[in-house]
């Protein structure tokens, strides 16, 4: 009898264990933008990675406000443990971004001691920058940004800029700015850079068959003159196997696609179709005042064609794919009164994430 209440325990336990364990892995089935968070002092303090939607966003600036302040710096260590998170999880099959954004005021004190691995902050600090550079998810690099604003207890600039730049992924991704009222628009800065990066917005433009070396113009801006317009597409039409082909595609005002474009034929009609059709500042081409032009060599102008319709010639189609992003935030006293800044900005991080993902 003894035993039999001891193996039933024991199988109690264990199911118990699964049961647990199974809950705190995250649902990672569902495509969508994924969120962890971790706040670092003396200590760590961490969100579990959890899709973002209207359901969760809360809960995400819930913890956010939660964090308190505390002596202490574990910064090398809140980046590295916010690797080992994203290592852990599983992936959605859609998965095209992954990234950590840290936010720190100062620099380390004592990570190196929290993992025997490493004897010094500097050894643990290099280690932490391989993984950065070197490191994939399902086979997509980690892209890290750091943002940094120096504490005045930081004696150290030198080393402090050094700092970001190895626990970013680019230094393009590097921000080093002078006060807390910038630190929002950094946040914001970074969050629709992380939505670009996935989304994509490809326009398909339908036109007929062109003779071979005819120069097409598709414009944008509404012009009643090709010449006038400052945000176009320009290419030579050929073809080739049954299909149009549009070659030594220039962009004006945009963002190059590729400089040869196959059509997807439809009887006489041609659909070129531009991948990620995005202007010089990272927003989506309008496409309400979409216009289509000829040059002609006889009169050496431009023609329109007058049968172009935007709303019939246009297609437009924003694709999401998922992305897993770490937010890192550095929660130490010294930030005094300006840890609210960096909480209010951490909360405008996540609503302006959860406004562009699809997951609602």
């Amino acid at each position: 009898m003894k035993r039999t209440v001891i193996l039933m325990a024991t199988l109690f336990l264990f199911a118990s264990m699964m049961t647990s364990c199974h809950k705190d892995k995250p649902d990672t089935s569902k495509k969508g933008l994924y969120v962890g968070i971790i706040g670092f002092n003396d200590n760590l303090h961490t969100k579990t990675i959890k899709i973002l939607n209207e359901s969760t966003k809360d809960e995400m600036k819930d913890f956010i406000n939660s964090l308190t302040m505390e002596n202490g710096t574990i910064l090398y260590h809140a980046v590295n443990t916010a690797l080992d998170k994203i290592e852990e999880v599983e992936a959605p099959e859609d998965l095209i971004n992954v990234s950590i954004v840290t936010f720190t005021d100062g620099l380390d004190q004592g990570s190196y001691v929290l993992n025997d691995l490493y004897s010094s902050g500097e050894e643990y600090l290099n280690a932490v920058s391989r993984r950065i550079k070197t490191g994939f998810k399902n086979d997509i690099p980690i892209t890290a940004y750091s943002i940094g604003v120096r504490g005045a207890d930081v004696q150290d600039p030198i080393t402090f800029r050094q700092n970001l730049e190895k626990l970013s992924s680019d230094p393009a991704n590097v921000y080093e700015i002078e006060s807390m009222s910038q630190i929002g628009e950094q946040f914001a800065a970074i969050a629709q850079d992380l939505y670009n990066q996935s989304s994509s917005y490809d326009v398909t433009l339908k036109t007929p068959a062109q003779e071979p070396g005819t120069i097409l113009r598709f414009t944008f801006d509404n012009v009643n003159n090709a010449e006038l317009s400052n945000t176009y597409i320009q290419g030579i039409y050929s073809r080739g196997d049954n299909c149009g082909i549009l070659n030594q595609i220039n962009y004006v005002g945009l963002q190059d696609c590729g400089t040869t474009i196959y059509a997807e034929s439809q009887g006489s009609t041609d659909l070129f179709t531009f991948n990620n059709l995005l202007t010089l500042n990272d927003t989506p081409v309008p496409t309400a005042f979409t216009k289509q032009w000829r040059w002609d060599n006889m009169t050496e102008t431009w023609i329109n064609n007058s049968e172009f319709s935007p709303s019939g010639n246009t297609i437009v189609t924003e694709e999401f794919k998922s992305a897993m992003i770490m937010l890192v935030l550095d929660c130490s006293s010294s930030l005094n009164t300006d840890f609210q800044s960096v909480k209010s900005a951490a909360c405008q991080f996540i609503e302006i994430l959860n406004t562009n993902t699809h997951q609602r």
